[in-house]
């Protein structure tokens, strides 16, 4: 017969498991999806979602660590910059109680089905219920307390600064304000009238320091691009701990391909860029940065983003974005065997794609893959026997089915 363990040799088993996958891993997506969908406010935002993902991994290996030991909780720095992002999007407090209710009733279901599938091994299952539940009840009452001060510490900042007044302005301008022009740049200190570029920069892993630190990257990188395009010191706002949108006015048209020597900087930073098509004045303001945004979508998505996504180059993806099933299933339509999930035919899609962006031009594409004219002419072959059909045919539905793949790779095969 077993001899069932006591509560502390359980815990200390436990605690070892729960802070490496799978468990690690199961309770983030559980309690993370229920927080989405009863939260949608949260749910629909990527990098709010992002920020989730880590806060939740962060306060779940900080209280398994605690069943140990001395028994103490400490709030990870990743729970705060959730709050703080809630705050400087001008979201209400409910909403982070809210988000921490949910957390809860996942949380409580967590433990029951972990001990549901004791064996006589385990200590009572009554026993490990009243104390688990005890320490959860706890930990959430703590967080949310300590969390309350840190939202309304960022709330009484944003109110007792000019960020305040500047966040409530550029949000009027988004939201089709017809305000005066010369008055608001004045007040912005940002040429309104000029050329706009939108853009958005943002951490792109887990890493990224917490507080005035993040902040400072975001915003070195913010007039880097500035620079880049000859344009004096853009205009900022910091929309969350791993984000910031910012614009860019210049008296003419910029040239965005100097955005390139960012490459490498970005890439060493983990971070990544998406920026807007250039317009003149108030109306450039807004679509060129719902452009960007809609460009960080899909990089946000995509299996290999770019350092730098330009909207012009996934106009067509987001356009057709709306229903992944229906574009799934126009992918494969259009491509065929071509989009099948064979390395060997990454690089004839590639040369296609080329050959697309280059106007149809053999030396063009071969120059831009450094590859020799007969390989593209072989490649192109190769796709067209793959298609069944000329690449010139329906080459406006392949091509944006090539630049889906090239983002987000090749979709199911049914």
């Amino acid at each position: 017969m077993t001899t069932p363990a006591t509560l502390d040799q359980w815990l200390h088993e436990f605690s070892e498991r729960a802070v490496v996958p799978p468990m690690s891993d199961e309770f983030v997506r559980r309690v993370d999806a229920r927080i989405a969908s009863q939260v949608p406010e949260v749910g629909a935002d990527h990098m709010l979602m992002d920020e989730l993902h880590d806060s939740t991994r962060a306060q779940w290996r900080s209280f398994a660590t605690s069943l140990v030991g001395d028994h103490t909780f400490t709030l990870p720095p990743a729970a705060s910059a959730l709050a703080r992002s809630l705050a400087r999007r001008g979201m209400d407090l409910s909403l982070l109680l809210k988000v921490y209710r949910s957390a809860q009733q996942s949380v409580f279901q967590f433990f029951t089905e972990v001990t549901d599938a004791f064996d006589e091994s385990a200590p009572p299952r009554d026993e490990v219920l009243k104390f688990m539940w005890s320490r959860a009840e706890q930990w959430l009452n703590d967080s949310v307390e300590a969390l309350i001060e840190t939202f309304y510490a960022e709330r009484h900042q944003l109110i007792e600064g000019a960020l305040l007044r500047r966040t409530q302005l550029v949000d009027d301008l988004l939201r089709g304000s017809t305000a005066n022009l010369d008055a608001a740049s004045a007040e912005l200190s940002h040429a309104l009238t000029h050329w706009q570029t939108g853009l958005v920069v943002w951490a792109a892993g887990t890493d990224l320091a917490d507080g005035a630190d993040s902040a400072e990257r975001l915003l070195d990188f913010a007039n880097l691009a500035a620079r880049a395009l000859r344009a004096p010191r853009p205009l900022t706002l910091m929309t969350g701990s791993r984000e910031l949108w910012f614009w860019v006015a210049s008296p003419s048209q910029p040239e965005l391909q100097s955005l390139a020597e960012l490459v490498d900087a970005l890439g060493e930073a983990r971070l990544r860029l998406a920026h807007g098509v250039p317009a003149r004045g108030l109306a450039g303001f807004r679509s060129s940065h719902v452009e960007a945004r809609a460009a960080q979508r899909v990089s946000i998505e995509a299996v290999r983003p770019p350092a730098i996504l330009d909207y012009r180059d996934v106009e067509l993806v987001c356009l057709a974005a709306g229903s992944a099933d229906l574009v799934n299933r126009m992918v494969v339509r259009e491509l065929g065997a071509l989009c099948a999930a064979d390395k060997n035919l990454v690089q004839v899609r590639e040369t296609l794609l080329a050959h697309y962006r280059g106007g149809f031009n053999v030396e063009r594409t071969a120059e831009q893959l450094f590859v020799h004219k007969n390989t593209v002419r072989y490649r192109l072959a190769r796709a067209e026997d793959l298609l069944g059909h000329p690449i010139e045919v329906q080459a406006a539905k392949v091509e944006l089915a090539l630049r889906h793949v090239e983002l987000f790779g090749p979709p199911p095969m049914h």
